[in-house]
């Protein structure tokens, strides 16, 4: 069974085999785990989950205290959407590619309403130097998805990016029947509270699933051992090693990202983008 939405303490899940099949609601047991949406599990003969089976991932964002918070397990790929206007944040950007190499999550990036002029600047410019697959879209009619449409034909997806990108725009371009979908999930789970902020899992026309992250929110990392946020950096495995061991590649002397970032090895957006980044695993670490 796969978990279409979880809301607290019960949820709504679909066979894997036939994920159009109208939702069943479960219960889950709380010696099982709480599931996220995206999850395998296995639900016993009353109906709750007794099991989570093992995940390939976990996206999820940072809260104002800096602790995790997840939101969707097993994604396949972020589709990090950005567009000429408004105008883009660089570290959102570098935030977002970050957290789903950490989780060994493919990030793909959407240009959304390409028929405006692409601006000349970060993070546009960016991209050029990171190794991530793009699509130009325009969403609004007569709609242009650049392909996307049979790049997400399995696996699942999130659609990421910060309020006015068109991110509705695309999901409905995507799934022509959203809001019915949305209109049948919502009459099952009733009107309780989490039932307009959890993350909903929705199938695809040609196969896949699309997760609908309902509401506005900015996102940001959490606090995490300085390892940790490396992983979100692959490119720093071309760079030499480094003379100390737990080198912060910051101002450490041998350092040999910095150097690899000097001679071009390490594209210089990345390298900027993770000296802001330990800068703000620095702030969360002394805010407590």
């Amino acid at each position: 069974m796969r978990i279409v939405t979880a809301l607290g303490n019960h949820g709504l899940g679909v066979p894997d085999e036939d994920p159009t099949a109208t939702p069943t609601e479960l219960h889950f047991r709380r010696r099982a785990g709480r599931p996220l949406a995206g999850d395998r599990v296995e639900v016993d003969g009353d109906g709750a989950v007794s099991a989570i089976l093992p995940r390939s991932s976990v996206f999820g964002r940072g809260t104002a205290r800096g602790a995790f918070q997840p939101i969707a397990a097993n994604l396949d790929t972020l589709l990090v959407v950005i567009a000429p206007e408004p105008a883009p944040s660089e570290d959102l950007l570098h935030r977002y590619l970050a957290a789903a190499w950490m989780q060994r999550i493919d990030p793909v990036v959407v240009i959304n309403k390409c028929d405006l002029p692409v601006p000349g600047a970060p993070p546009f410019t960016d991209l050029a130097d990171l190794d991530v697959e793009v699509h130009r879209t325009r969403a609004e009619p007569p709609a242009d998805l650049d392909g996307l449409r049979a790049r997400l034909s399995e696996g699942i997806h999130l659609l990421a990016g910060q309020s006015g990108v068109g991110k509705s725009s695309l999901a409905n371009a995507l799934l022509p029947d959203l809001g019915l979908q949305t209109g049948g999930l919502s009459h099952s789970t009733g009107k309780g509270r989490h039932t307009t902020t959890a993350a909903r899992l929705h199938p695809l026309p040609g196969g896949g699933w699309l997760v609908d992250t309902p509401g506005v929110w900015e996102y940001g990392l959490w606090k995490m051992p300085v390892d940790e946020l490396e992983r979100g950096f692959p490119e720093f495995a071309d760079a030499p090693d480094c003379r100390f061991r737990n080198c912060t590649h910051d101002h450490e002397p041998g350092c040999g990202v910095r150097s690899a970032a000097d001679d071009g090895v390490v594209p210089p957006c990345r390298y900027r983008a993770w000296l802001r980044l330990l800068d703000e695993q620095r702030r969360l670490a002394a805010d407590g």
